[in-house]
């Protein structure tokens, strides 16, 4: 008998283990490439008579050759610094004069300070591409984010000034 209830046991403990078998998660497309180069510009408008303070909200599903199904198995971005950077247009030197005008990804420490702006100009400097590079980091972790662009114009913008963040990545996917 109790021989009968070892073995019993033994069988029960068995399928316990079998029946509690790891999920693997989803099975990655036949078809899904083991890297992905894209590119994704987002541009912020600024129209004001006060002080800026403008966000958009950005997301992984943004760049287009990322397919729906390959999402789940992003997991890396590397910043591909010859098509990456931030431009400022329609500032035109001496028309207007943007203080403390600062880039950021909301709730975290991932900014870019510009300082003064007083004229047009693009950024892609090792300050600017490490600034790219953790924001293109940060989006693969949290899948959304959240920009957020600040400062203060020395007087009213009544024609278009435009700050553009074209964010290029290889995105690695598992």
């Amino acid at each position: 008998m109790k021989r009968f209830f070892s073995i019993l046991t033994l069988v029960a403990i068995t399928f316990a283990f079998i029946s509690c078998g790891g999920d693997d998660g989803p099975t990655p497309p036949p078809d899904m490439p083991k890297t992905i180069n894209d590119t994704k510009s987002y541009t912020f408008e600024i129209l004001t008579n006060g002080a800026i303070e403008i966000s958009k909200e950005i997301e992984l599903t943004d760049f287009v050759k990322l397919k729906k199904e390959y999402l789940d198995f992003v997991n890396n971005a590397e910043m591909r610094a010859t098509d990456s950077y931030i431009k400022i247009t329609g500032v035109t030197k001496g028309k207007y004069t943007i203080k403390n005008l600062v880039l950021k990804v909301k709730g975290t420490d991932i900014q870019r300070e510009f300082g003064t702006v007083t004229e047009d100009e693009t950024y892609s400097t090792l300050k600017d591409l490490n600034f790219i590079d953790r924001v293109e980091k940060r989006l693969v972790s949290e899948r959304k984010i959240t920009l957020l662009l600040k400062g203060v114009p020395d007087k009213e913008i009544n024609k278009n000034v435009k700050v553009d963040l074209n964010l290029a990545a290889k995105f690695s996917l598992e």
